[in-house]
């Protein structure tokens, strides 16, 4: 049994998952083949077929694999396990087909996410998955990040989030070396599992061991230079939102916006919600209505894009779990558009975007938010960590 694509044992599941087998020519059935799924310990799907078996499994598995969970928010360790071998092990996917008492199986680890069209033909071409050639490959950007392909990661300091990252063998190693000072931070052996690294507390962890805020880090794994991370200063601004998106590769990132942000109201249903209501009184009708649905939807410029980040951007807009951050006390979720979209790959004046982010909750009762009780109560002169007497 053979799968399209698949050199490393891992396959993404928005891409090509082609399963192909081939029978001896006196092998005959008259009712086919028959083949299944199992997912996670479940038989998630039953099919026939007749030869020549050639059958796309992409579809049938994306609808049942979830994306990875999100690494904890008060986060202390630089190197977070996010799943470890055993966990991963539950998105191994088996398949087995049998056909005229021929059986025939294989199996794979299902990763939710997908690489470019173009990618996925270019690597098919060369022999290669994109596993073999970037995420399982430590000599080069192994982090599941469409911010670049490159080997130098720029991360604005208000865009900082775990970077997730694979491991597939035994014990390996990652290293963090302070490229100004070169001092370095070796974390405990890695086994088998899905990863991030945290960029804020790495930087925390240097500062309290070397009493250094590092902003460039040179990446090691394995022993082997990886990539270097770089955390770049944010332009001064007066308005400042962020946008965190599930990128192609399935995993959250956080892309800023600079520009001036406003709030349409939207209630065009009223005149749906409108009708005659009858007065015995007057014997005559008089029109009424239905408490009316709210929708917003939010108009805001992205600010001064670089080329290297229009792309980010574009995966941004076409991802399918879009949170707008710091505009109210919880993540908002949005769904991004946008109306008119050129830029220049070699632009000669700075370029920035207009984006329309439609908030995805419809409300009919309209109120201030109710965070945690509080905010009825009268409030302290000072913070709580001062005690009674100064309050």
């Amino acid at each position: 049994m053979k799968f399209q694509g698949i050199k490393s044992g891992y396959a993404f599941s928005r891409n090509p998952i082609i399963l192909r087998e081939t029978y001896p020519s006196d092998a005959f059935d008259k009712n086919g083949g028959s083949f299944s799924i199992m997912l996670d310990g479940t038989n998630i799907y039953e099919g026939r077929f007749f030869p020549p078996m050639e059958i796309d499994l992409s579809e049938i598995l994306d609808a049942y694999v979830s994306y990875f969970p999100e690494p904890p928010e008060d986060n202390e360790n630089p190197v977070i396990e996010i799943e470890d071998a055993g966990e991963l092990s539950c998105r191994q996917c088996f398949v087995v087909a049998e056909y005229d008492s021929l059986e025939s199986e294989g199996n794979f680890t299902v990763i939710p996410g997908g690489v470019s069209k173009q990618n996925y033909k270019r690597l098919l071409t060369t022999g290669q998955d994109a596993f073999t050639a970037r995420f399982l490959n430590f000599k080069n950007n192994f982090f599941l990040t469409t911010r670049t392909a490159g080997w130098r990661v720029i991360l604005k300091e208000t865009e900082l989030y775990p970077l997730y990252f694979l491991v597939s063998q035994q014990e390996e190693q990652i290293t963090a070396i302070e490229t100004i000072t070169r001092t370095e931070l070796t974390f405990d052996r890695l086994y088998p599992g899905v990863y991030a690294l945290d960029i804020n507390a790495l930087r925390r962890r240097f500062m309290s061991e070397n009493r250094v805020i590092p902003n460039v880090f040179d990446i090691y794994m394995a022993g082997v230079f990886s990539c270097r991370i770089v955390v770049e200063r944010s332009n001064i601004s007066k308005d400042r939102y962020r946008l965190k998106f599930r990128n192609s590769l399935g995993v959250f990132e956080i892309i800023e916006l600079t520009g001036e942000l406003s709030i349409t109201p939207d209630y065009s249903a009223a005149e749906e919600a409108s009708f005659k209501r009858y007065d015995s009184i007057t014997v005559d009708f008089y029109t009424d209505r239905e408490r009316v649905e709210r929708k917003q939807s939010i108009t805001v410029e992205t600010g001064v894009k670089r080329p290297n980040e229009v792309r980010f951007l574009m995966d941004m807009i076409g991802s399918d779990e879009v949170y707008l951050l710091d505009l109210t006390p919880f993540p908002l979720k949005v769904i991004p558009s946008v109306e008119e979209f050129t830029y220049k790959p070699r632009p000669d004046t700075p370029e920035k975007f207009t984006l329309k982010l439609e908030i995805s909750d419809s409300e009919i009762n309209i109120m201030q938010e109710i965070i945690d009780g509080s905010e009825g109560r009268k409030p302290r002169v000072f913070s709580k960590q001062f005690s009674k007497q100064f309050n």
